[in-house]
């Protein structure tokens, strides 16, 4: 009985595998229905980074690098000037790191452990000295905008994104094409 029942599964198994392969019995008309129904529609304008996206309404291509890559849409939530300087600040904070991590490798100041990398060396600083970070980081960013913290009011009196007014080689006073 076993014997039969296991040959009876297994033709059924083989009748519904070779059913996949066996054509349509009723196709419809070619002026059904069914025959013109169509699949989902492009956007309108695809964005040049991300073809499957819509275009930022935003990201215009008026900036430098602007190719519609916004895949979170923080362009529709934020101020453009507001990104761009937040990108700057990133930007310089990161050059800043890079010399940071690279420096101690060739120069050791006297009352530092020589051959101590600075990923160690973070972990040895006390807690009210990253409290002093935080604390002075905070303060120059308040100084730099002024008072103008909040994104709504940081770019009211017309200053570019990214400009704070330190320059001490003067070099954003220079006609950059004549040098």
């Amino acid at each position: 009985q076993d014997d039969t029942m296991f040959r009876v599964v297994l033709a059924a198994a083989c009748v519904a595998a070779a059913s996949a392969f066996a054509p349509s019995a009723l196709l419809p008309a070619a002026n059904s229905r069914v025959a013109k129904c169509v699949g989902p529609r492009m956007q309108v304008s695809p964005s040049n980074a991300l073809p499957f996206l819509e275009k930022p309404p935003a990201l215009d291509g008026s900036l430098a690098g602007d190719a519609g890559f916004d895949p979170v849409g923080f362009s529709a939530n934020y101020d453009m000037n507001w990104l761009r300087e937040a990108e700057l600040k990133n930007g310089r904070v990161a050059m800043l790191g890079v010399v940071g991590l690279l420096a101690p490798e060739f120069y050791q100041l006297p009352m530092f452990t020589a051959g101590v990398t600075p990923y160690d060396s973070v972990y040895t600083i006390p807690s009210v000295g990253l409290v002093q970070i935080l604390l002075g980081v905070g303060a120059l960013e308040y100084k730099m905008h002024g008072g103008k913290i909040a994104k709504e009011n940081m770019f009211a009196d017309g200053r570019k994104p990214g400009d704070f007014g330190f320059d001490p080689m003067g070099m954003g006073k220079k006609n950059l094409p004549v040098m």
